[in-house]
């Protein structure tokens, strides 16, 4: 499927690391420790994943994740302005049912999670990729596209704006088959209101 992604968003995608992969859901739910009227509190399903780069996971700073499936489909694209980590956290949990805290932390983002969940539900070979440019890989990269996109680059003393108009030009072009699961800053969610 990413031959049918926009040429320069497949370069994007072809230029980041593939940094976690969640291959399935499982195992009994779990809540977040939040208010229940928090839309992250759950219940959640337990995520099967591994940690392809603990070093891109683990940076600091700014940076542009691309979540992708099983057919290679950008479902999602966010920014974080302190590290991938930080939005793909490993989240202290709670069984649901009991309250007791479990042995260990889950795996979670909030907007991609019940998308996730509803996907695994439809597809038991969902799988999901979620691939990271530091906001310096990123400034290159955007250096070597024949795309208007390209001079974002020269903000490159401000990574954060960067990885914020990158996120933004790919939201403006989301569709059923380019970030999916994007609806907060979506053109299509504008149109529609």
């Amino acid at each position: 499927m990413t031959d049918a992604l926009h040429p320069t968003v497949a370069h994007l995608l072809q230029s980041a690391t593939p940094v976690l992969t969640i291959h399935g859901l499982a195992g009994r739910r779990w809540v977040r420790n939040v208010p229940a009227s928090d839309a992250r509190h759950g219940p959640w399903l337990q995520a099967g994943y591994e940690v392809l780069d603990e070093a891109t996971w683990q940076r600091p700073g700014a940076c542009l994740y691309l979540v992708t499936g099983r057919d290679a489909g950008l479902r999602y694209v966010g920014i974080s302005r302190n590290g991938l980590k930080h939005r793909w956290r490993l989240s202290p949990a709670l069984d649901a049912q009991t309250r007791a805290a479990l042995p260990d932390r889950q795996l979670f983002h909030s907007q991609c999670w019940k998308h996730i969940e509803s996907e695994c539900a439809a597809d038991s070979q969902a799988r999901f990729t979620v691939h990271c440019l530091g906001e310096r890989t990123l400034i290159e990269v955007l250096r070597t596209v024949d795309d208007p996109i390209r001079h974002l680059a020269e903000l490159d003393e401000d990574g954060e704006t960067v990885t914020a108009g990158v996120e933004r030009w790919i939201c403006n072009r989301a569709s059923a088959s380019l970030a999916r699961w994007n609806v907060a800053m979506t053109a299509r969610r504008a149109a529609s209101r």
